[in-house]
């Protein structure tokens, strides 16, 4: 009888590890969607290279990371050259982990503030030798065309900069003087009239 009980009593005993895990096995589950909806639910389609990677703790406190993409090919998106997209670390979450120094296409959303990427948004790796993901090159540009390659701003010191603020200067200035001559003819008009005041009294 205790031979009985004692793997009896081991197996209740592991039995809420096996509840408790199972489900976080099985817990991301994909719904099937063609690359063409995958590329429309998307707020973001870009084709980038990581170059960089932080920890990152998401909202509901879920463990995942940063990433810092140059932008090499944009369709969707804010048209910066270089951005961050955020993901859980656990496939089991719908998580994706990211290489540095790979090139991506990047399928993401805007979630609170910040571009998010899961296993199931279409994200796939370009590199050489990788495997495709659900979603291609190929798919997006039939949908969304060749795309723009984001550009940096104009810095401040550059000519056209330079002219616009030039040109404010020109203005400021002008403005100073006629301010202050026409305040010394406001000064000149009330000292001359100061000064008939008495004579036509007198007269």
């Amino acid at each position: 009888m205790r031979r009985l009980l004692l793997p009896l009593l081991a197996a209740l005993l592991a039995l809420p590890v096996v509840v408790l895990t199972a489900p976080a096995a099985q817990a991301c589950s994909c719904a099937v969607s063609s690359p063409s909806r995958l590329v429309e639910r998307a707020a973001l389609v870009a084709q980038g290279e990581v170059v960089a990677r932080d920890d990152h703790t998401s909202a509901d406190g879920m463990a995942g990371s940063r990433y810092d993409v140059v932008v090499r090919r944009e369709w969707k998106g804010p048209g910066q050259p270089r951005i961050a997209v955020v993901s859980r670390d656990h496939s089991a979450s719908c998580g994706v982990r990211l290489v540095v120094g790979r090139e991506y296409l990047l399928l993401a959303t805007r979630s609170r503030g910040a571009w998010r990427v899961d296993l199931c948004g279409g994200t796939t790796m370009l590199s050489a030798g990788a495997r495709q993901g659900t979603v291609t090159v190929a798919d997006v540009e039939a949908r969304l065309g060749a795309g723009t390659t984001p550009t940096t701003r104009p810095a401040a010191d550059e000519p056209g900069e330079s002219r616009a603020a030039d040109d404010r200067g020109w203005w400021t200035l002008a403005g100073g003087v006629a301010g202050l001559l026409l305040g010394v003819l406001l000064v000149a008009l009330v000292v001359a009239l100061v000064r008939r005041g008495p004579g036509r009294r007198a007269g």
